[in-house]
């Protein structure tokens, strides 16, 4: 399988399944700016006060093919492994599936991801051990502590600059390239100097 980043922002996913399991799945793209609908005939507490949170849809009643036309990506998450199996059959093989109790049924994997500012990294097992996976994330979380939110905005910043100044393609990736040491990462007083010193270039 290929991991890939996709923006879901504005794009329509469909949960078949009003339970936790899909109210977890919907709380990971709960920053996504996703536009969600829910098909289950009953819908836990937890799916009712997300909807209600991020103006999600809720259709009280089993899931239909029909349901998944134009989504942009599928979440089969009902508490019958038999629905869920029928569903994943049913859909066309083009379409972003998950099926969130047999990995192999879908062609789409939640991995487990931390956010650190622009930083965004994802691991999976690829369904041979969750608990792998999620000490994978714990240790991930210790690596990449707090100080990389800030640092990943000053890359950002520092790398617009540097597309705009008179300089080679190799002078630029140079300057790119000395941004990754650590004293900019821990340091707000580099990160200072450092910005100053390339706006200053810019004139």
């Amino acid at each position: 399988m290929q991991p890939l980043i996709i923006n879901l922002t504005e794009k329509k996913v469909v949960i078949a399944g009003g339970g936790r399991i899909a109210a977890r799945k919907a709380r990971v793209l709960h920053g996504e700016n996703a536009l969600i609908t829910f098909v289950a005939p009953e819908m836990s507490e937890e799916v009712i006060q997300l909807s209600e949170e991020k103006n999600y849809t809720l259709i009280y009643r089993k899931a239909i093919q029909a349901d998944f036309y134009e989504a942009a990506l599928v979440i089969l998450a009902t508490n019958n492994r038999e629905a869920n199996q029928a569903l994943a059959k049913a859909l066309p093989s083009h379409q972003f599936v998950c099926v969130v109790d047999e990995f192999e049924e879908g062609n789409v994997t939640f991995p487990a991801t931390i956010r650190r500012g622009h930083l965004q990294v994802a691991v999976t097992s690829n369904g041979s051990s969750p608990k792998l996976t999620r000490k994978l994330k714990k240790e991930l979380e210790a690596q990449f502590d707090s100080s990389w939110e800030p640092y990943t905005a000053f890359l950002k910043r520092c790398r617009e600059l540097i597309k705009q100044l008179p300089l080679s393609f190799e002078e630029k990736s140079e300057l790119l390239w000395e941004l990754l040491e650590d004293p900019y990462r821990i340091s707000e007083e580099e990160q200072k100097k450092k910005w100053n010193e390339l706006y200053a270039r810019k004139k």
